[in-house]
């Protein structure tokens, strides 16, 4: 736990209060006024009594007791004023009091936090042992600057809060008490007893400790455990110069990190400082330098050496005080504990010594000897094979499962990593790792893998090891039957992340359905379970992905992050553990994954901010620079530091033997009978890896080799059973699938036209020659006939010695073309007519279509013509073009094969622009097959002999069949991809099969009404349709009102443009609307002229767009758009348009609005969807699809489309 600040800042009494004024004259003259008209009574009285003769007496009688009851109210009025004056004086004493009560209240609590902020900060000898015990015992203090500071006595200090006195104003007479008051509580708080006296070493060259020897031993003993207590040995070094008699009182100082040298080892580590001469003390200390450790040297009966800069010389001189010597701190130790301190430039003051005795003293030293990284020797890393023990082949009880130990903790004790998930004893599944460059992270990473590795056996846990950048991480672990692949190097081409993402998400699926077909088992535990019971299931061991440098691959693919996200999510009940590693951590870079990493383990950062944002504490950043140092995180609670094993170092020898040596002050020596490491010998890691190989059956393989070597085309042939003119031409890589298939191309039917299409060096010509050369081996010279136009530069010439070609024609020789294609043209009348033969198929073969494009004759439109005719008749027509344009669009039509390898352009492609741009450019023969799968084409030979050991053999056929392939629309379309979307009228709302405009017209069709399930882009529809109303009509024209129950269309439509955006309380403003638009229906007095043109009323057009109209239909309730369904059919009229985005359930597709729609027969656009739901339009159901796969059902028909993708704003 860090330190708390102490209290800061001042702290201001109020002024006593000043005394109540003394009454004067005027008060008592006031007083006495009534007594005025008293006395003009009794005067009265007097009077009349005098002149009534014998009643006067008792008027008499009467006057005086008026005047003295006079008397009596005015003495009475003067002492009530008197009694209020002294009863507020003391009600403003108390209140000053009180006052002060709390004001003393803050400041015992302010000296209670200075306290304990101190003594945290600076603990006393007796708390030192726990200190100690603490796994960071040394808190990172950026803002603590060179200083050093250390505790060695206590005494009265002055309060870190200042106490200021009040002003008081000179005119008034404050209260006697109170200012007796203040004055006490200035005078008694200024000052705290008990706080720590601190002496900085890097401002303090020399401590003179005097006075009794065994005080002044024990007050250095608590300095120097004070001094390695509160800083790292990487700060601090201690060292002792003593007499040989003063020694043997320094040799608990052996156990102390901060006492072994850095310069110097022996057999148990690095020399410990303690020493009896200058001479031999200094090769142990540190070298004079600014990023040097400073040196606090005790000197116990021995001269000291010659100060120097980094030095702090502690001298113990037993006997009386001497005379002060210039800057050094003198303490002089009195038996009674009290010390007397001199320090220069100030009084001298006495104070409560620390004291420390030697078992005290020991156990500090020994407790902190686990938690400093070793100078070097035995005491360095812990090895991964010690850790593991016995535990070399599997796990012996279930808490074992996929637990592994990864280094060693502060106490010495095995640090293990459980990636098993919380509700099974571990703290998995998932996990992160960030470590600096030089912290050992990927030294951990093989440490981890090897561990699990020489733990499990290969059908209890797969691996995949990712390293975006280089492969150096886990190099050598490649042969490990555990790795189900091995992926390095995605920094250099970024199309490898994107067939990560895919094989990776592919085997979520994978393991999906193995446990669908298990039974619908809930996870892979269930499984486990199920085959412990004698169930004949599959194996489906635990998976764990390794990913390191992974922030470097979320910035170069932000997209494999839903990947990452889906692992989380699923990961536990599917049996993915994941590990993610990089070297930095930038914020946010985790959204939406950072729940599901349930540990952390945090190598050295490069800052405190990245230590927080892994551990959650700042302590990674100030860890040492040595490699596999870090903290595990697992939960709450404070993080566990630990040492990770080295597992890339050398192998001890088989024969080695654990030495028992003596742990003293003295060198000791390496024993001679212990060999050393075999030089050259292999890794820990290389002979694990070479005693694993075999053992058990090889994992399946995640991850597959990138195509990168084309196959030959009789090795495909042997592996591939084919019949008629199904041919395999190249192997498909289908990463989702965790396979590759061949290519194969079926020219029977629709396929019978093949058109290759590719940039120049992209293998056009030789996917030819492979195809020719198929047919080749698959087919007799009578069943089969090649007719090749060689166009491009010879490329077909070599196939010109088949037996199946009867012509062949260069570019050189434009007869010669016109003749073979006269030929073609003229064997295809006479199959139309019958007098020609009918057996065999004929392949015209042509490379270089734009050649042919340009040539005379308008061979063209010939071959053209033949490609229309020729498949019922056996015709075939095989092209290769550099570009989809070079083929006219009605040559296009009737090509069913397609073939598209590298393009110059990635725009140009009719398959997949995002996947076309994956396609390498140095890789000739890669492509694309009409599914967007990737495709390396064969080499056209069966052995070394290439093309020409070919053509002079031919080969049997295996039967296979395959499935046509339809050119699938993309994925996502942009406006700027819609061909000619500008000068479209309507809406643009996306593309069909054939990449054209799909419109939506307002004019004809006011409403539209659009459909799907969750996930299957409604909302990206509404939004495409409300930037194509903004963008095609002016806002004095058209008005939008946006009823958005989630809010997903905020900011979409401009303010000029938007009557109103509303939630879930729409029914007010849509009735409002309905009562404007009402007023608009043509009344009486309209003429049919102005019904032609509509111009009875003026305004703009209002379009109404709802999404998830399902949320606000509310059971027992009318739908809030309810007021608009009398107007709906009359919508031309009054200029209304309602866009209703709503589910394919029962539910939503019975709602009054929607069924009001559908009876218009509006124009229903028709999203992916659940296909349980039934029939939705008509016969049409929902089915599964990408975002944005739809089919427009209108009046004449349905129309399937991509819906254009648009951005969200802001």
């Amino acid at each position: 736990m860090p330190a708390p600040d102490p209290p800061s800042g001042p702290i201001v009494p109020e002024a006593p209060p000043s005394l109540e004024p003394r009454e004067g004259v005027g008060a008592i003259l006031s007083s006495a006024v009534p007594m005025l008209g008293s006395l003009g009574s009794v005067v009265l009285v007097a009077t009349m009594a005098t002149q009534s003769g014998a009643g006067g007496h008792r008027s008499l009688l009467a006057a005086g007791c008026f005047l003295l009851g006079t008397l009596g109210f005015v003495v009475v009025q003067v002492d009530r004023q008197r009694s209020r004056r002294r009863q507020q004086q003391a009600r403003s004493r108390r209140g000053y009091l009180r006052h002060l009560a709390d004001v003393r209240a803050r400041l015992h609590r302010a000296a209670a936090q200075q306290r304990e902020a101190l003594r945290r900060e600076h603990p006393p000898p007796t708390a030192l042992p726990a200190r100690a015990e603490e796994r960071r015992p040394w808190p990172q203090r950026p803002d603590q600057g060179p200083a050093l500071l250390v505790r060695y006595a206590e005494a009265r200090q002055p309060l870190s809060v200042e106490l200021v006195r009040p002003e008081v104003g000179a005119a008034e007479e404050p209260d006697p008490v109170a200012s007796a008051a203040l004055d006490r509580l200035l005078a008694t708080h200024r000052d705290v007893p008990g706080l720590p006296l601190l002496v900085d070493l890097v401002a303090t060259g020399s401590v003179h400790v005097t006075g009794e020897r065994e005080a002044g031993r024990s007050l250095t003993r608590a300095m120097v455990c004070s001094a390695a207590t509160c800083h790292s040995p990487d700060d601090l070094a201690v060292a002792v110069l003593a007499s040989p008699e003063a020694l043997d009182d320094w040799r608990w100082l052996g156990w102390l990190p901060h006492a072994h040298s850095r310069r110097r080892h022996d057999a148990v580590g690095g020399a410990r400082c303690a020493v009896t001469s200058a001479e031999a003390l200094a090769p142990l200390l540190p070298r004079p330098g600014p990023d040097a450790a400073h040196v606090l040297l005790v000197v116990d009966g021995a001269d000291p050496p010659p100060a120097r800069p980094g030095l702090t010389v502690v001298g113990l001189r037993p006997g009386p005080a001497g005379p002060p010597s210039g800057e050094a701190l003198r303490l002089h130790a009195r038996p009674d504990g009290t010390l007397g301190v001199e320090a220069p430039r100030a009084a001298p003051t006495s104070a409560v010594a620390d004291r420390c005795d030697l078992a005290t003293a020991e156990a500090v030293a020994r407790r902190l000897l686990p938690l400093a990284v070793p100078a070097g020797g035995p005491l360095g890393d812990p090895g991964l094979l010690a850790l593991l023990g016995e535990r070399a082949s599997g796990p012996d009880e279930p808490r074992d499962l996929l637990r592994v130990p990864i280094g060693v903790g502060d106490d010495g004790r095995p640090v293990h990593l459980d990636l098993k998930e919380s509700a099974r004893g571990g703290v998995g599944p998932h996990g992160l790792l960030v470590g600096a460059t030089g912290s050992g992270k990927s030294e951990l990473l093989r440490t981890l893998v090897l561990g699990l590795a020489l733990t499990h056996p290969p059908d209890v846990l797969e691996m995949v090891l990712v390293d975006f950048k280089g492969g150096a991480t886990f190099a050598g672990l490649a042969p490990l039957p555990h790795v189900a692949g091995t992926v390095t190097n995605l920094a250099d081409d970024l199309t490898l992340v994107d067939r990560v993402q895919h094989a990776l998400a592919g085997e979520l699926v994978r393991r999906q359905e193995v446990l669908r077909a298990a039974g619908g088992l809930a996870s892979v535990h269930d499984l486990d379970r199920a085959r412990a019971a004698g169930s004949d299931l599959p194996v489906l061991p635990s998976l764990l992905v390794v990913v390191d440098e992974f922030a470097e691959m979320l910035a170069a693919r932000p997209g494999f992050l839903d990947v990452f996200t889906a692992i989380g999510r699923l990961g536990r009940s599917l049996g993915l553990h994941l590990l993610l590693a990089s070297q930095r951590l930038e914020e946010g870079r985790l959204r939406g994954l950072e729940s599901h990493l349930s540990y952390r383990i945090g190598l050295r950062t490069f800052s405190s901010a990245e230590s927080r944002a892994v551990l959650g504490v700042p302590d990674a950043a100030s860890l040492p620079p040595l490699p596999g140092s870090g903290f595990l995180r697992t939960g709450p609670g404070d993080p566990v530091r630990f040492r990770a094993s080295y597992v890339s170092g050398a192998a001890p020898p088989p024969t080695a033997r654990p030495a028992v040596l003596p742990f003293t002050l003295e060198e000791v020596p390496l024993p001679a009978d212990v060999p050393g490491p075999p030089a050259g010998g292999p890794s820990v890691l290389e002979q694990a890896v070479a005693q694993l190989c075999g053992r058990g059956p090889r994992a399946r393989q995640v991850w597959l080799p990138p195509l990168d070597e084309p196959a030959a085309l009789g090795t495909l042939l042997q592996e591939v059973a084919t019949a008629g003119l199904v041919l395999p031409l190249g192997t498909v890589d289908r990463p989702r699938q965790q396979r590759r298939d061949p290519l194969l191309v079926d020219l029977t039917g629709a396929g019978g036209h093949v058109a290759v299409v590719g940039a120049p060096r992209s293998g056009r010509t030789t996917l030819l020659q492979t195809l020719a050369a198929a047919l080749a081996l698959t087919h007799s010279p009578e069943q089969v006939r090649l007719l090749l136009l060689d166009l491009a530069g010879g490329g077909l010439t070599p196939l010109a010695g088949l037996p199946h070609v009867v012509a062949h024609a260069t570019g050189h020789d434009p007869d010669v073309v016109r003749r073979v294609v006269a030929e073609l043209r003229d064997l295809l009348d006479r199959r139309e007519t019958g007098a020609g033969d009918r057996d065999g198929e004929v392949f015209v073969l042509v490379d270089g279509w734009s050649r042919l494009r340009g040539g005379p004759g308008e061979l063209e439109s010939e071959i053209q013509q033949v490609a229309a005719r020729g498949l019922a008749h056996g015709v075939h027509v095989v092209v290769a073009a550099d570009r989809w344009a070079d083929l006219r669009a009605a040559m296009r039509d009737l090509v069913g094969t397609r073939l598209e390898l590298r393009l110059g352009d990635p725009l140009d492609s009719e398959v997949d622009r995002r996947a076309a741009r994956a396609v390498p450019q140095d890789r000739p023969g890669r492509g694309l097959t009409p599914e967007a799968h990737h495709f390396l084409a064969a080499l056209p030979r069966l052995d070394d002999s290439g093309l020409e050991g070919l053509v002079a053999r031919v080969a049997a056929a295996w039967p296979a069949t395959t499935r046509p392939r339809l050119r699938p629309l993309p994925d996502q379309v942009a406006l700027a991809d819609v061909p000619s979307s500008g000068d479209v009228a309507g809406l643009v709302l996306g593309v069909d099969e054939r990449l054209a405009p799909v419109t939506l017209d307002p004019v004809a069709d006011p409403h539209t009404l659009v459909l799907g399930g969750p996930g299957s882009g409604r909302t990206a529809t509404l939004r495409t349709l409300l930037h194509e109303i903004v963008r095609s009509h002016p806002a004095d024209r058209a008005q939008v009102v946006l009823v958005d129950p989630r809010r997903s269309l905020l900011g979409e439509v401009p303010e000029a443009h938007l009557l109103g955006h509303h939630g879930t309380g729409a029914a007010p403003a849509l009735a409002e609307l309905a009562d404007h638009l009402q007023r608009r229906l043509p009344g009486p007095g309209v003429t049919r002229e102005q019904l032609r043109a509509r111009s009875w009323w003026s305004g703009a057009e209002v379009f109404v767009v709802v999404d998830d109209h399902e949320l606000a239909l509310l059971p027992g309730e009318p739908p809030p758009l309810a007021p608009l369904l009398p107007l709906l059919p009359r919508a031309a009229d009054v200029g209304l348009h309602l866009v209703l985005a709503t589910g394919t359930s029962v539910r939503a597709l019975h709602d009054p609005v929607a069924q009001a729609l559908r009876g218009l027969a509006s124009p229903t656009l028709l999203l992916p969807g659940d296909p349980t739901d039934g029939p939705v339009v008509g016969r049409l159901t929902a089915v599964p699809g990408p975002p944005g796969r739809a089919r427009l059902v209108g009046r004449d028909g349905a129309r399937a489309l991509q819906v254009m993708w648009t951005e969200p704003a802001g």
